[in-house]
């Protein structure tokens, strides 16, 4: 037995990290239910396996081989029913595991902990004070001074990072960027266009973010959307539509998402690949009969909470965060 394995029966976080994160979540929780949100427990099961096309979800199978569903990413779909239905609520969190498979690194593991929840009335920018008096709040808790915050556009990071416009270039434009960057692709055919610029952005952009700083990122382009509304924008003198949503960056490390929600039950179908040859799912189904009958306006974000003590503690691997990561299960 090597080295490393003699040690892998050990805790990945140290004894003041794990204190430090049961810290963390204990602020999390003291802050959100001091808004008078409610807590939901969520699902973890669910029958709805791809409402995201670019994340892979373990799928759950009976002892006799029966398909059973799919260990949820996030729980949007039946908070957004839950606030549909009670509609008096100020808002809604959860707090617990999700699961993505196929994502293992430095920055990943298949089992992590989210923090999402959903405003009742808000639309993006209250959804972006939120969050970073979330953050700023739980740096001052572990003794931190609050980290300066930056407003960038997604449109003007690649065009001073990448040279381009992220909203007209084609695909061949941003291999092309990716490979002046030093960036190889296995099988570039199997690339989509938000395939390459999710690539350069996470390879050429956010490494540049200033690593002390909150990185408040807007703009992305409208086949980013996935569940945020459309708005209309301009770049660089043309008129362009934008994701309702935003992104923010502790140094270069994705912290937290949100949307300025969708609730156009016909556009939240289409999104969803719904259609006569492929109906919804009885979960979907249900999701859009809640928006038939009345979401809200509201945001919803959605904060690594493992990502967040990496980026207070330090940390350069999310082993350091966990007790007990994928590599030593």
């Amino acid at each position: 037995m090597t080295a490393p394995e003699q040690k892998a029966w050990r805790p990945g976080a140290s004894l003041d990290t794990l204190r430090q994160r049961a810290q963390l979540k204990r602020l999390l929780r003291d802050s959100l239910d001091a808004r008078d949100w409610l807590e939901i427990d969520a699902p973890v099961l669910i029958d709805s396996p791809d409402f995201e096309p670019n994340i892979a979800l373990f799928r759950a199978i009976l002892p006799d081989g029966t398909p059973a569903g799919s260990l949820h990413s996030s729980p949007e779909l039946t908070m957004k029913r839950l606030l549909a239905a009670y509609p008096e609520l100020s808002g809604a969190y959860y707090l617990g595991p999700v699961f993505r498979a196929n994502e293992a690194g430095r920055r990943h593991n298949p089992e992590f902990t989210m923090l999402e929840w959903y405003d009742n009335g808000a639309t993006l920018e209250p959804a972006i004070t939120t969050t970073l008096e979330l953050i700023q709040s739980a740096r001052k808790a572990l003794g931190q001074s609050p980290a300066p915050i930056e407003h960038r556009d997604y449109g003007a990071l690649f065009r001073r990072y990448c040279a381009l416009d992220p909203y007209h270039a084609d695909s061949d434009t941003l291999a092309q960027a990716a490979g002046h960057h030093g960036i190889d692709v296995a099988d570039p055919a199997d690339m989509a266009r938000d395939d390459w610029l999710d690539l350069l952005m996470s390879l050429v952009i956010e490494p540049r973010l200033d690593p002390a700083a909150l990185t408040v990122v807007t703009g992305y382009p409208a086949s980013q959307a996935a569940m945020a509304r459309l708005e209309t924008g301009s770049f660089e003198g043309q008129e362009i539509t934008t994701a309702a949503r935003f992104e923010i960056y502790g140094g270069g490390l994705e912290l937290a998402n949100g949307y300025h929600e969708l609730t156009d039950p016909a556009e939240q179908a289409r999104r969803l690949g719904v259609s006569d040859t492929r109906p919804p799912s009885p979960s979907q189904q249900r999701f859009l009969a809640a928006l038939a009958h009345g979401l809200p306006e509201c945001s919803g974000v959605a904060m690594g909470v493992d990502r967040l003590l990496m980026w207070l503690t330090g940390a350069e691997d999310i082993d350091a965060a966990l007790p007990f990561s994928a590599r030593r299960v």
